[in-house]
């Protein structure tokens, strides 16, 4: 299940993103409803992203105690590669350069936002989320190798010591 984080300082935004989201087809998704969380207080909401993650946050860019650019520059070190999404009805230019560049903002969407655009931008940018978190990640070759060999001594314990003898024949030694 998907977890999204909506931050507005006036209730009935968030109440229509909340309906909106909602009807969103599970389909589309993981075959769950996203859980929607809602805070009217930025302040709040980083609170409560210190102990607990999400798989998306939306917020309102103009606040009284904090903007969106503000709260999601402190989220981006809390959960950093959670995807950021600004919804505002001030179209400024230099506020939403702003959000890309000191956000890295994933999207800005403008109020009033249609129903259809909104949900079908969620649904993309959550299957976008989920692919790079089951893509492949490369690591250290040596790191994997050292784990599976701790996991293999793990289940045969002595499996991975082996002795040579002077003349290079290898010993596997039994306990019987």
């Amino acid at each position: 299940m998907y977890r999204i984080l909506l931050v507005d300082d006036e209730p009935n935004i968030l109440s229509a993103l909340r309906r909106s989201l909602a009807s969103i087809d599970v389909t589309r998704l993981d075959g769950e409803a996203p859980k929607l969380v809602t805070f009217n207080s930025p302040e709040a909401a980083l609170e409560h992203c210190e102990e607990n993650e999400f798989d998306l946050i939306l917020t309102d860019y103009r606040m009284p105690t904090m903007d969106g650019v503000q709260l999601l520059t402190r989220l981006m070190d809390i959960q950093p590669s959670v995807p950021r999404v600004i919804i505002s009805g001030y179209a400024d230019r230099d506020a939403i350069i702003a959000a890309i560049n000191e956000a890295q903002l994933t999207r800005f969407i403008q109020k009033p936002w249609d129903d259809n655009e909104l949900r079908e931008t969620v649904v993309s940018i959550l299957n976008k989320a989920s692919k790079k978190s089951t893509a492949p990640v490369f690591r250290d070759p040596k790191a994997i190798s050292e784990k599976r060999q701790q996991m293999l001594e793990k289940e045969c314990p002595g499996i991975t010591q082996i002795e040579r003898d002077d003349d290079g024949g290898i010993w596997i030694g039994f306990e019987e």
